[in-house]
């Protein structure tokens, strides 16, 4: 069930992101060492600075573990929020466990009357040298639970946030892999942040196309470099003073570099990878400033003692202000006052009705008014 994919990575890869996340140093798989997945799990894990290990079966854990060391194991197909677990399993040794009525529905196992297994727990090393006399073939979970119990550590109930549908599951076969990677992509994208429209239509986008993206070997790298297309093929067009399809192209190039970071966010959440040290939205956000600077100077005809600088001022000012104005607002007014798709949509159609050197005056004004009155307001709750 390791090999089940949701989102485009394979269950056992989120696992790992789990385990990473909990600061395990030494990663032990029982599976076939030559299962496909095991390269791609094995270069995260040493990539993260952990080893890895692949084992065939239960007791080829046994060298592996010392006493002084804490064993954190999952149930294979288990695929949880990793912020739900990270505090409940962080806390010392403990089998996670749920209702019986909800954990049993689930498919998980009884642990007794009241309780079934959860399928996380962390146990002291030294229980590992009880699994000596296990068979190979037996459940390594199961067994080192029900060790566990016997050996009296006890059961840590998840909280009721945990047991809202998707949040904690378990998946057993393709069918259920599928049902399930929608809802995930959903509970990843909900809190993403403030949303202007262009955000929230990248949202839309992400949840609908983004499981086929994913299982499609595509993500955030390929729709970040399709934005880039669309605002190479704004430049052109602009070259060619078709100023309003270069506008719409750098609406829409602005809308995928959204999808894309919404991508990054998704992956770096399931699997807790590294923030990448340059924001990719300093990125996008350079990338079309650039666009459409360079679109509202190739619309501007040179007049009589009017060099570059000149005619590249008014348009430099407008999206500095644009910058300026978003940067001091809160975020949920900050997210419409940044969005570039709008103002390349606004230009564009100023620029279609023939005005659009007085649009452009006219926002830079208004982002100037709305960078004030954010001063303003931080000045006054300051002062108070």
């Amino acid at each position: 069930m390791g090999a089940l994919r949701v989102g485009g990575m394979s269950l056992a890869r989120h696992q790992l992101g789990l385990a990473l996340a909990l600061g395990c140093e030494r990663i032990i798989c029982a599976t076939g060492p030559h299962e496909p997945e095991m390269p791609v799990l094995r270069q995260a894990a040493e990539d993260a600075g952990a080893s890895f290990h692949a084992v065939p079966g239960v007791r080829g854990m046994l060298g592996l573990v010392s006493v002084a060391d804490d064993v954190i194991a999952f149930a294979e197909g288990l695929l949880v929020l990793p912020e739900l677990m990270l505090p409940l399993i962080g806390d010392g040794p403990c089998v996670l466990s749920q209702p019986i009525e909800i954990g049993l529905a689930a498919g998980f196992e009884r642990l007794d009357i009241n309780h079934a297994s959860a399928g996380a727990l962390r146990v002291p090393g030294r229980l590992i040298e009880r699994l000596a006399g296990v068979p190979d073939d037996a459940d390594p979970f199961s067994i080192l639970q029900r060790v566990a119990l016997q050996s009296g550590i006890g059961q840590r109930v998840l909280p009721g946030a945990a047991l809202e549908p998707g949040h904690w599951q378990l998946v057993h076969n393709d069918e259920q892999a599928h049902a399930v990677e929608e809802g995930w992509f959903r509970l990843h994208t909900r809190d993403g942040g403030a949303q202007g429209l262009s955000g929230r239509i990248a949202r839309r986008g992400v949840r609908l196309l983004g499981p086929a993206l994913l299982h499609a070997g595509s993500g955030g790298t390929v729709v970040a470099l399709a934005g880039g297309v669309l605002c190479a093929l704004a430049l052109v067009t602009g070259w060619f003073s078709l100023i309003v399809a270069g506008c719409v192209l750098a609406a829409a190039a602005w809308v995928l570099f959204l999808s894309a970071s919404l991508f990054g966010r998704v992956e770096r959440r399931s699997l807790r990878l590294a923030r990448p040290r340059l924001a990719p939205m300093r990125v996008y956000g350079g990338a079309l400033d650039a666009t459409l600077l360079l679109l509202l100077l190739w619309n501007e005809s040179p007049r009589m003692g009017q060099e570059l600088a000149y005619r590249a001022f008014a348009p430099a000012v407008l999206l500095g202000l644009l910058r300026l104005a978003s940067a001091l607002m809160p975020p949920e007014r900050a997210a419409w006052v940044s969005d570039r798709a709008l103002l390349a949509v606004v230009l564009g159609a100023a620029s279609l009705a023939g005005w659009l050197d007085g649009a452009i005056l006219a926002l830079a004004l208004l982002y100037l008014g709305l960078a004030l009155n954010a001063v303003h307001r931080a000045s006054q709750l300051t002062s108070a």
